[in-house]
């Protein structure tokens, strides 16, 4: 399986646990919205059924006042009106409380609790006015507010009952509430856990699965500098993206190593074709020198060895591409007599030494041998006076000779065939092959001018 196959399923996998959450979280918010509604209602219904008891309380201050006032017909006429008043008033509250009641057992003592509300109001409109009209005595008032208190006594019970248990209901909901709340809280945080370690797992998975083929492509393509091999030999499976670019890096690895082959090859044949007919041409003017004048003789010679050392140095140039570096330990000295050496200087009061601090470097001493070969060089012939200067301190070589100013800043001579146009000599090709061979070793190449003098310097 893919990387991007692997990673593929995994996104799923956890969108498909994210979208769960989302549902529990809106399923949740439908169930709270439930529960809320069924609160209200409740809260509603209490509201309701509380106020029925200032109608029972009101019925029963009528009955007190006209026993009170029995003599007076005009307050015991407006006390009827009063009881007209509250039992149309109940009549418009009966059918919205019964609807509202939940269950057949709290529907029915609804009924029975207006049917007891009737009961009240016909025995003050009947009995009570009949009692009054007819002068009876205390006796049937007494007999009256006894049968009566009875009837209230009863609707107050209902009352008190239905309150009791619509406020059941509501403790029952509020606990139901709660424990749904506490239940969905405990699904989501083990829904995020769940979510939390699958991704851990399988990060953690994918991760170590692409870090191990990683290490593998490391070790090959380590193993492909240090054994000079010309592909990365390593098994990272099938079907996964690292085998795809290993197998590609191979496939373009193949085709470089082809062309630095034919490079090479062509190289070769170059300078073997171009050292014949130089090696003939200075034979033939060995054969001349006797005919010639000494000026000429000079001049076409230096036309020979310019193209010989053009050629070596193309040579050395077109390597550094494919060198690999012998890194080695060795002391700044040892590097600056190996290079003097190679050079053809004829009064050594030329080159003035001076090592403050014989350090150790670690490089490649054939290759750095070339560099500082070729500042020295270039210092003896561009100098205007002698001698020049080589210096060691703090990990640093400079070479230093008395001229003008470069014209250009150091990165343009470190092009191949760039110099100065009144430059008569050189080929441009020193400070590129310097270049190139102090950026393999990751060293630094500096150039200032000062005090009249240009100094460079190569940075350890």
């Amino acid at each position: 399986m893919t990387i991007r196959q692997k990673l593929t399923i995994s996104f799923f996998l956890i969108l498909l646990i994210t979208i769960f959450i989302i549902g529990v979280f809106f399923y949740s918010i439908y169930n709270l919205n439930e529960v809320h509604m069924a609160q209200k209602h409740r809260y509603d219904q209490i509201r309701r059924v509380e106020r029925l008891k200032e109608y029972n309380h009101s019925f029963s201050w009528i009955v007190l006042d006209i026993i009170t006032d029995y003599e007076k017909i005009d307050i015991v006429k407006k006390r009827l009106d009063k009881a007209d008043e509250l039992f149309e008033s109940l009549l418009l509250k009966k059918e919205i409380t019964i609807e509202n009641s939940e269950s057949l057992e709290e529907k029915e003592n609804l009924k029975l609790l207006f049917l007891h509300f009737e009961n009240l109001y016909k025995s003050i409109r009947d009995e009570l006015y009949t009692i009054v009209l007819t002068k009876k005595n205390e006796e049937d008032f007494k007999n009256f507010s006894e049968k009566f208190d009875i009837l209230s006594n009863k609707a107050e019970k209902l009352l008190i009952d239905e309150i009791s248990y619509l406020q059941n209901e509501l403790d029952k909901t509020e606990k139901d509430r709660n424990e749904f709340i506490n239940t969905i809280k405990l699904e989501i945080v083990v829904l995020l856990f769940i979510a939390f370690l699958l991704s851990f797992i399988i990060s953690t998975k994918i991760m170590n699965d692409i870090k191990v083929m990683l290490d593998k492509l490391n070790k090959g393509v380590l193993q492909l500098f240090r054994d000079d091999e010309n592909s990365i030999k390593i098994d990272l499976g099938k079907n996964n993206e690292l085998s795809e670019i290993t197998n590609n890096l191979n496939s373009y690895l193949e085709k470089q190593d082809d062309i630095i082959h034919s490079r090479e090859e062509l190289l070769r044949n170059i300078s073997h074709e171009l050292k014949t007919p130089i090696t003939k041409g200075k034979f033939l003017l060995e054969n001349f020198k006797d005919k010639l004048e000494k000026d000429e003789l000079t001049s076409v010679n230096s036309v020979f060895v310019d193209i010989e050392e053009l050629t070596s140095k193309l040579l050395q140039r077109e390597k550094l591409n494919f060198v690999t570096l012998n890194i080695e330990e060795f002391k700044v000295t040892s590097l600056i007599l190996e290079s003097l050496s190679k050079l053809s200087i004829d009064d050594e009061s030329k080159i003035f030494l001076d090592v403050d601090n014989d350090f150790k470097i670690k490089g490649d001493k054939y290759y750095l041998t070339i560099v500082l070969k070729n500042l020295i060089d270039n210092a003896m012939k561009y100098a205007k006076s002698y001698p020049i200067a080589i210096r060691t301190s703090h990990n640093k070589i400079e070479v230093e000779n008395i001229g003008e100013k470069l014209a250009n800043d150091l990165i343009y001579y470190t092009k191949p065939f760039t110099r100065d146009p009144n430059q008569q000599v050189g080929h441009g090709l020193g400070l590129n092959i310097v270049n190139k061979i102090i950026k393999m070793h990751n060293f630094k190449l500096e150039y200032i001018h000062k005090d009249s003098s240009n100094i460079f310097s190569i940075q350890f």
